[in-house]
């Protein structure tokens, strides 16, 4: 925490309650205006009244008493919670602070820096948790005030010094939450965990300790809030969005994948915690899987005798997205969101495919075609620089000619699209025919368009 003025320090709380006075009566406010334009006194009475009641109850006369006598009595905080585990477990919350050097290949609360605290207790108490998360300033929340002693803030808490260093006292024990005597609950999970396993001794003499384990909310919290920054920030929609727009700057964009949703406390997650009620119960998973090997070649490689681009090597590569269009056709319902999950699967197919292209363009030298077993119309396409070489004359005529080549390939494409289809979905082949073809060459048209519009020529 930073250095903080008097002014701020001591106008801290009269700031909250005067948030929360707007925030609760927002509507009366509103109606008061509009009852006092149209000379609607009896109206205008009744309001200032229901007012008037609000600003006593967000004094602070009236609310820091409340708060630190009933408010910091129900509510437990932590950064660790037993209801996380399950919602009806009434054990200890827990607030983890690390007391010495933990190994640095273990992820846990004490790899980040977080300035969330849980709480949970009775409904009713959660705006003390809001007061203590109230911002004073950029750097620093009432709860650090409280923390650190701060005097001008303990002087607002109450006009009488005992009684401001009373309240400071009940708000201060909530927030630390120091347990002498744990406490645990039959729906809490138990570990037995051997102390001595490593020794030589009998069975019979092993020593267990009870292992309780507690939802590390604020860790899971900041996962959440950071993963939702990743995927959902303005920077990244707009960098999305921008892909294949011509006149707008090209910036990477996030995208991630296989992330799984556990939800907590059902349609009732503020029963879990504050935080919790915060996530609406969705707790992100990351899949549990290996680091990934870097390899010196990872891209699409074509092989010297294949006859076509639209082969077994480019099923493999785009794999992924050919079993996403895979199961958008297996969906019986005709509805937006199963189309518009096709639509995007094809994209992205499209999207591999021409990338896959692009690179063989770039990377091979020029006239690595001649020794190959492709189609004509793909040579045309893949090996663009055999046109700038001496005695291809023909070649290079040819491929500027343009459209009976541009033709071909968008026929294979539709031709080897509808014959994974039917070799996946043998026993409804004839599903595909003639229509299916040629919308997949109305999706590799209207891709290449986009890619044109872009300034990325598909087959420049």
């Amino acid at each position: 925490m930073t250095d903080i003025s008097k002014e701020l320090a001591s106008a801290a709380v009269t700031a909250f309650l005067a948030s929360q006075y707007d925030k609760k009566t927002e509507t009366e406010q509103k109606q008061l205006a509009k009852a006092i334009e149209s000379d609607d006194y009896d109206k205008v009475t009744e309001l200032k009244t229901t007012l008037a009641d609000a600003q006593k109850k967000y004094s602070v006369a009236s609310w820091i008493p409340d708060a630190a006598t009933r408010m910091a009595k129900q509510l437990n905080f932590g950064t660790h919670i037993s209801k996380g585990v399950h919602p009806d477990v009434k054990g200890d919350n827990i607030s983890f602070k690390a007391t010495e050097n933990l190994s640095e290949t273990l992820v846990g609360t004490h790899s980040i820096e977080s300035h969330y605290i849980d709480a949970n207790g009775n409904a009713a108490a959660l705006p003390l948790a809001a007061f203590f998360d109230f911002e004073v300033d950029e750097t620093t929340k009432i709860r650090d005030l409280i923390l650190v002693d701060n005097t001008d803030f303990i002087a607002s808490l109450a006009s009488e010094s005992s009684i401001a260093k009373d309240y400071h006292h009940s708000f201060k024990t909530a927030l630390q939450n120091i347990i002498t005597q744990p406490s645990a609950h039959e729906r809490n999970k138990q570990t037995l965990w051997v102390t001595n396993a490593y020794q030589d001794i009998d069975l019979e003499r092993l020593d267990y300790i009870t292992i309780v384990p507690l939802y590390p909310s604020v860790l899971t919290h900041e996962v959440y809030q950071r993963i939702n920054h990743l995927k959902f920030s303005d920077e990244n929609k707009a960098a999305r969005d921008n892909r294949f727009k011509k006149t707008a700057e090209q910036k990477p964009y996030v995208t991630l994948n296989q992330l799984a949703t556990l939800q907590l406390g059902g349609t009732k997650p503020q029963n879990v915690s504050l935080l919790m009620s915060k996530q609406g119960g969705r707790n992100y998973l990351l899949p549990s899987l290996p680091p990934p090997t870097i390899e010196d070649s990872k891209g699409f490689r074509l092989s010297k005798f294949a006859r076509s681009i639209f082969g077994a090597g480019l099923q493999y590569h785009a794999r992924e997205a050919i079993e996403d269009i895979f199961q958008s056709v297996k969906e019986a319902r005709n509805i937006i969101d199963v189309r518009d999950a096709r639509k995007h699967a094809i994209d992205e197919l499209l999207f591999q495919i021409f990338s896959a292209s692009d690179e063989l363009r770039n990377s091979l030298p020029a006239g690595w075609s001649k020794d190959s077993e492709l189609e004509r119309a793909q040579m045309l396409w893949l090996d663009p620089k055999r046109a700038d070489l001496e005695g291809e004359e023909d070649f290079k005529a040819e491929r500027e000619s343009g459209d009976d080549w541009h033709k071909s390939i968008i026929h294979g494409f539709a031709r080897w699209l509808n014959a994974l289809l039917q070799d996946k979905f043998k026993q409804k082949a004839n599903d595909f025919g003639d229509p299916e073809h040629l919308e997949w060459e109305r999706e590799i048209e209207e891709m290449i368009k986009r890619y044109e519009r872009a300034g990325k020529g598909v087959f420049l």
